[in-house]
């Protein structure tokens, strides 16, 4: 089994300022020695444009999208 800070490499962001959803491949070297806390998502999320009181976030595995 891989280790849970490889395995996570995806954020899905739905922005609800701009009605929309995003999603960040990690996985691409965007982020070296990635940490995936809370607090170092926050801060990609930051350096990104984001405005975190304007959207929700989550860090998953894959870029998978599920329509049901």
């Amino acid at each position: 089994m891989n280790n849970m800070n490889e395995e996570l490499r995806t954020i899905t962001v739905l922005d609800f300022e701009k009605g929309k959803v995003f999603q960040h491949n990690l996985s691409d070297g965007s982020i070296n020695g990635w940490n995936p806390n809370d607090e170092s998502c926050e801060d990609f999320l930051i350096e990104q444009g984001y405005s975190l009181g304007n959207i929700q976030w989550m860090l998953h595995e894959d870029a998978t999208i599920y329509v049901k």
